[in-house]
């Protein structure tokens, strides 16, 4: 049997770990791959590994790269914002997470402590590829955690004034007195909070909401070709799921063709920011509606069950008719929370 079988040649990596070298017959394009091989060992005769993060053009897509910076003494840092939400997911458990990322990437990571100031994540290497692969593993990490997060923000249009507002307190007057059976007040939104929702994200400090919004308005160049103000029809209710006696949303029916093309454009951007909620990745499209009952509303919903019974509301008001209305601006507003006027609380809108 071939000595080469029984006793092949060995290659001595760093850190002390030996590999076999298959040797492959001229036929098979031995000649280029021995040669490959050959052309491999260092000056020492050891073998040198390639460098695995060098000409990674996909890292330079991250607006983050453009801030590594060369120190004086030749290596390459980057200074990048983490929301102290992740530190804990960015660590792991006794440092485990941080520690992989260092020896896979070959980097140094700087964590700031809870009660620091500071929330930049320092990255240091001896080569910018290094840093970089840091940072797409560091993003695809706070990606994962994000979507284990709960949302914070949403994008709405206000529908809580003019004829929308009083054709629904109209409706839910009429449905109330009908007293059916597993229906009462505490289904219903407030007035107040009427609105269409455009987009739900995980915003975890002033400057993720910040960014949030010069996004938003990014997102200006979209109506272009659209009219605007938007005009919104609300007619019809509908459900969310397809057993009307077991459901848990109710809503008014939405026609307004730009403002729908507005949405799924803002949709596709915000995507691509890595702010959305978890819902939101996985959409191609918004489905504008009017919510109108939500079970999760109730105060005792675990008590009063997970749904409610819309067949007779459908059967006597499926046609209703809201009205229109006219939308001309976008908010950015805080999930469960009220302001002044009994809204939801507005970060920042985008008006025209």
């Amino acid at each position: 049997m071939s000595r080469e079988v029984l006793s092949p040649p060995v290659q001595t990596m760093s850190q002390n770990r030996r590999y076999r070298v298959n040797v492959v017959h001229e036929d098979f394009g031995g000649d280029k791959w021995n040669g490959q091989n050959n052309r491999a060992k260092g000056a020492n005769g050891t073998y040198q590994e390639p460098d695995l993060y060098g000409d990674d053009d996909d890292d330079e897509d991250d607006p983050a790269a453009s801030n590594i910076e060369e120190t004086p003494n030749g290596d390459f840092k980057l200074a990048l914002h983490v929301p102290k939400s992740f530190y804990g997911g960015l660590i792991g458990m006794k440092g485990s997470t941080k520690r992989r990322i260092e020896e896979e990437t070959r980097c140094e990571i700087y964590v700031p402590r809870q009660n620091e100031k500071s929330n930049a994540v320092i990255v240091r290497a001896k080569q910018r590829s290094q840093v970089c692969a840091a940072l797409r593993q560091i993003r695809h990490l706070l990606a994962s955690l994000r979507k284990k997060m709960k949302p914070t923000h949403f994008l709405a249009v206000a529908l809580n004034s003019g004829k929308v507002q009083e054709h629904y307190v109209e409706l839910k007057k009429s449905i109330l007195e009908a007293q059916l059976p597993g229906i009462d007040e505490e289904l219903f939104i407030s007035e107040r909070c009427i609105h269409l929702t455009l987009g739900v994200y995980v915003l975890l400090d002033d400057d993720e909401r910040q960014r949030a919004l010069n996004e938003l308005e990014f997102c200006r160049q979209f109506l272009a070709d659209l009219k605007t103000p938007f005009d919104v029809k609300v007619k019809g209710l509908e459900i969310m799921n397809d057993d009307p006696s077991s459901t848990r949303v109710l809503y008014g029916r939405i026609v307004s063709p730009d403002l729908q093309k507005f949405a799924d454009k803002c949709l596709a951007h915000f995507q691509t920011t890595g702010l959305c909620a978890t819902d939101n990745n996985d959409r191609e499209s918004i489905k504008l509606h009017m919510t109108l009952m939500n079970n999760r509303y109730r105060k005792e919903a675990m008590k009063s069950g997970n749904s409610f019974d819309a067949r007779e509301i459908l059967k006597r008001f499926g046609d209703f008719d809201f009205g229109s209305a006219q939308c001309q601006a976008v908010h950015l507003c805080v999930l469960k929370s009220r302001g002044e006027d009994e809204f939801y609380k507005i970060s920042g809108s985008l008006e025209f």
